[in-house]
């Protein structure tokens, strides 16, 4: 045990302290439960183990070995001054006597003269030191609940503000050290008040030692706190991890829970380490932190093992614990720590009636054979001690041991193996469901991989569904969109002129080189009818346009083989449109299917009729030709302003030109602007300027319908003239 107690003082105690702390930050958790196992052991017999050192209010330190790096803890019989000041030097007092530190007035009241815990005292030491000269360091912790420290008439450190009177004093929890160079004798004179708190006197003695050893004990302390609550956080994290991804395991949750408030908590008690971080934090703050964390921690781990194993504890019983414990935070908000600290004992009471009836019911757990409830009743029982110690160690006004911390951390081992436990057997059942598993997940690919031949994924996105299971009547979403339609022009001849079994075969073989072009340039085929396609676009005109271009160039392709085989050449009409459009579910329970339904729809299906009319390959309304992102570099040229079957608005419509893909195409591109400007002149009822273009694009081009078109309206209107009421629009009413 020297040889342990004097590594880990070499490690704690010297300036190379850090390496070996980053060394245990990476080590399990069974090594850190054993490294906090012996610095309690280290930091207990390096100092503990000094009882009694003062006798009768004299302290014989003359040859301690403070050189050695040893610390005196100035505990024993102190003289007592109860309801006096008295200053530096000054040994003339009405009520001399001796009083243990550290120790509460109100555990003595007869000898304390302070019942009740609540007024102020003088306490007095003399000290013997070495004869040599040495600098010393004086560490007086936290007492309650204000202190000064006298050690000559103008060195002194205080915490908090005592006085004698409650307005006149302040309480504080913050520990204080001062330095000072001394030898043969030196006198303490501290003075202790309290009106803030139910106990009142002394709570740890006084240090002294080199500063070297004093500051390497405070290191050690301060490292062990914050090495605790960093890991203990880290732990609290990994449950909620845990909690987030293995389907929402509330005990996991919290116990997360549980260890960060412990966290917190060890921050606010013990050392005070979150002084170093906030100096001015409240000292009622402090106080309700102390107190509220009990309760809290014992609500989220009655929590926790509910959650651990189920119907064991009543819920009932935990929403009224929760309820009281609710009831008491906001009691110890509102009321001062001076009257809801009078109850502490009935806290530690009510505290140990309830984790034994916890105890109880783990022990019938354990009975009935529950998985893994002896290896939680044996780390419970190590908790229960340990939180059993420090209340009866707080009872007795003893200095915190802290040795929930320790066996905080050896249940924290024991749940990591409660959890490899349950992930072991949960493994070994998903193993033995494996096969059946990746049979039923296969099944369910294959199915959705089928039902999304009826209806696009593309199209269950836009509703806001992953799986064609999730769907349902009156599913919808309005959005805007590009809607594409196409279909054959000598479709009816070619059927009525095949067999049968072959009509059939054509259809699809046509079919199939019409799709690829859609999906490669951001569009779905939404339906089906005939030998018409309806395909939507979501990226834009664009896109539309460009598949559009591609299937009159697959067309192309696809007549080269007819040809060859004797078969009659394809010509496909394609009409284009963007607007509003609602995607949706319609049907019965029994049969449902997709669609969509707007006047977007309606006018590109007679934007397609339209192009047999004028044997366009690729007619668009011009509103949604405008809104092309590269319009500069696509060739087009304005057809007609027209009133199709159903609609009362005008429609502006062009025709896009497909360069290179026949001569009939290249001339409609060549005579544009001459074609255009008749289209003006035609608008203005210039019939004459009008007729003379147009004629002289049908002799150029002669194949051009459009341009053949327009000669007969011209030479029509310039007959029959027309009214003052002309707009230029065509009507297609069939």
């Amino acid at each position: 045990m020297n040889l342990v107690i004097s590594a880990l003082k070499e490690i704690l105690l010297s300036k190379r302290g850090l390496g070996p702390i980053l060394v245990f930050m990476q080590s399990n958790l069974w090594q850190k439960s054993l490294f906090f196992g012996f610095v309690f052991i280290f930091l207990q017999c390096n100092i503990r183990n000094q009882v009694d050192i003062v006798k009768n209010g004299v302290a014989d330190l003359s040859s301690f070995p403070f050189e050695k790096g040893g610390i005196a803890a100035l505990e024993g019989d102190w003289e007592f001054y109860p309801k006096e000041i008295l200053s530096h030097g000054n040994s003339v007092a009405t009520s001399k006597s001796y009083f243990r530190v550290p120790g509460l007035w109100n555990d003595s009241p007869v000898s304390s003269s302070l019942s009740d815990g609540i007024g102020f005292a003088t306490y007095k030491l003399e000290v013997i030191l070495p004869p040599e000269e040495a600098r010393y360091v004086v560490y007086v912790p936290e007492q309650r609940t204000a202190y000064r420290l006298y050690l000559t008439e103008k060195v002194g450190v205080q915490s908090g503000i005592p006085g004698s009177l409650a307005l006149s004093s302040y309480p504080s929890l913050q520990g204080q050290s001062v330095s000072i160079t001394a030898k043969d004798k030196l006198t303490f004179v501290l003075f202790v008040s309290n009106f803030h708190h139910r106990e009142g006197g002394t709570l740890s003695p006084p240090l002294i030692g080199t500063g070297e050893a004093v500051q390497g004990y405070a290191f050690a302390n301060g490292t062990i706190d914050l090495a605790l609550t960093g890991a203990i956080f880290m732990f609290g994290i990994y449950h909620f991890i845990i909690f987030f991804y293995r389907n929402k395991q509330k005990e996991a949750f919290f116990f997360g829970l549980f260890c960060l408030v412990f966290a917190v908590r060890i921050l606010f008690t013990g050392n005070k380490t979150i002084y170093a971080v906030t100096p001015a934090i409240p000292w009622d703050l402090m106080i309700f932190m102390e107190y509220a964390s009990v309760f809290v921690l014992a609500t989220l781990f009655l929590w926790f093992v509910e959650g651990l194993f189920p119907r064991f504890i009543s819920i009932n019983l935990i929403k009224t614990i929760s309820a009281v414990v609710i009831f008491h935070l906001i009691l110890f908000l509102i009321l001062k720590p001076l009257y809801y600290t009078r109850f502490e004992f009935v806290f530690q009471i009510f505290g140990l009636v309830l984790a034994s009836l916890l105890l109880f019911r783990l022990v019938q757990m354990y009975n009935r054979g529950l998985p893994e409830s002896g290896l939680f009743l044996f780390g419970y029982i190590l908790l229960f001690a340990g939180f059993s110690i420090d209340i009866l160690s707080a009872f007795l006004a003893e200095a915190e041991l802290s040795v929930s911390h320790l066996t905080l951390f050896l249940f924290f081992g024991v749940q990591s193996s409660i959890i490899t436990l349950r992930t072991a057997r949960i493994f070994d059942k998903r193993k033995l469901l494996k096969e059946e598993f990746e049979k039923s997940n296969d099944i369910f690919i294959e199915t959705n991989r089928f039902y999304e031949k009826f209806i696009p994924r593309e199209f269950l996105t836009y509703l806001g569904k992953d799986s064609i299971e999730n769907i349902s009547l009156g599913d919808s979403n309005q959005r805007e969109m590009t809607v594409l339609f196409a279909d054959i022009w000598e479709y009816y001849d070619i059927i009525y002129s095949n067999p049968v079994e072959a009509r059939i075969l054509f259809t699809n073989s046509y079919l199939g080189r019409i799709g690829p072009n859609i999906s490669n340039n951001n569009g779905f085929i939404d339906k089906y009818i005939g030998s018409a396609v309806m395909a939507l676009f979501d990226g834009g005109i664009q896109d539309a346009v460009k598949a559009a271009e591609q299937i009159q160039w697959e067309l192309e392709k696809y007549n080269v083989r007819r040809r060859g085989n004797g078969f009659i050449p394809l010509h496909a009409g394609i009409g284009i449109h963007s607007g509003e459009t609602m995607l949706g579910i319609i049907g019965e329970s029994e049969r449902m299917e997709s669609t969509v339904i707007s006047d977007t729809v309606n006018l590109a299906s007679r934007i397609q009729g339209l192009t047999k009319k004028y044997s366009a390959r690729i007619l668009i309304s011009l509103t949604s030709l405008m809104l092309h992102e590269d319009l500069d570099n696509i060739p087009y040229r304005i057809l007609d302003f027209v009133r199709v079957k159903g609609k009362k608005e005008t429609v502006m419509i062009a025709e896009v030109l497909v360069a290179g893909i026949d001569t009939v195409s290249d001339k409609k591109i060549a005579n544009k602007d001459l074609f255009e400007s008749a289209i003006f002149d035609y608008e203005r009822a210039n019939f004459e300027s009008a007729l003379e273009g147009f004629k002289a694009v049908a002799l150029d081009n002669p194949e051009d319908v459009a341009a053949e078109i327009y000669v007969k309206r011209t030479e029509y209107n310039l007959s029959a003239g027309v009214g003052e009421d002309w707009d230029g629009v065509s009507d297609w009413e069939k």
